[in-house]
């Protein structure tokens, strides 16, 4: 609808986020989502036309990107949301990762920005684009978070604050006219997983993925080929774990068995079960995956 509208009011620009503050000669409009605003030069419009708009869409109100209190923070928030150009100071040699975050229990900026502060190098900028949510920008060094400490990272901030915090890892990128479209496909990937991938804290694009796309196969196609698999894991919950565990853990049977506390024996029986009963050797790739999908596509059905 809004894009619709920007096309009468060409000078109108289209963003992904609301103003950082008060913006007294733009009118800002924002869909009903708030996934979307369009800021109109109010020189281009009459009383009437504002007070008609106004009725038909909802105003945007700011931000407040004085949270963004450096220089650095600040442009990093034009380039990623607002599609300004990055500062001439970072070099398009150097490869950057964008780390997703977003909180839903109301939690100080000031205070998470000292949290992360700790956390990560002293080189990462923390940009906000609203109370709780935002980005990290890291620059990939030696000294770049692995993934397994920023799940440590966000069990400390979780029991800290009293919240349920959420990140999406993105990947490396070199800085050039492809970084902004990297960055809009990790946001796409992040908003699925909020929605659809409840049970975890930390995402990257691996892990949600495979998701992802099962989530645009259609219905019908998903429930006929995965029927005999789904009734057999819903005659034995027990099972269905044990394959899952096992197809998460590189398809290593002693491996699957420390983490289930089973003897590796009572593993591989089971998975050997499942072989026979479904006709699906999950020893192999294509096999593995194909079972894999349908485990996703029966704990989508859960949440859902």
């Amino acid at each position: 609808m809004l894009l619709k509208l920007q096309q009468k009011y060409p000078q109108a620009r289209l963003h992904k986020v609301p103003p950082s503050e008060e913006d007294p000669e733009t009118l800002w409009l924002t869909d009903e989502a708030n996934e979307e605003f369009l800021a109109i030069p109010k020189h281009l419009l009459t009383q009437s036309e504002i007070d008609l708009l106004c009725s038909l869409f909802s105003e945007a109100a700011p931000s407040g990107n004085w949270n963004n209190d450096t220089l650095e923070s600040r442009s990093w928030h034009d380039y990623l949301y607002d599609g300004m150009p990055l500062r001439e100071d970072v070099s398009p040699k150097d490869h950057y990762r964008v780390i997703q975050f977003a909180i839903k229990e109301n939690v100080e900026n000031d205070l998470l920005k000292e949290a992360f502060r700790s956390i990560f190098a002293e080189q990462a900028v923390i940009v906000f684009t609203s109370s709780g949510t935002g980005a990290i920008v890291e620059k990939q060094t030696e000294w770049s978070l692995p993934e397994e400490e920023l799940l440590s990272a966000a069990a400390v901030i979780e029991g800290d604050f009293f919240v349920s915090p959420t990140f999406f890892i993105g990947r490396f990128y070199a800085i050039n006219d492809r970084f902004p479209s990297f960055f809009k496909e990790e946001k796409n990937l992040f908003s699925f997983a909020e929605k659809n991938i409840s049970k975890d804290r930390v995402f990257t694009f691996p892990s949600t993925f495979p998701s992802f796309v099962l989530h645009y196969v259609p219905k019908q196609t998903k429930t006929s080929m995965f029927a005999d698999i789904i009734q057999l894991f819903a005659e034995d919950e027990e099972l269905k774990k044990t394959i899952k565990t096992y197809l998460e853990n590189q398809s290593n049977t002693s491996q699957t068995a420390k983490v289930l506390f089973m003897h590796r024996n009572s593993v591989q029986y089971r998975i050997d079960k499942f072989i026979e009963k479904i006709g699906i050797d999950i020893k192999t790739f294509q096999g593995a995956l194909t079972v894999y999908l349908a485990c996703l596509e029966i704990e989508q059905e859960i949440t859902e």
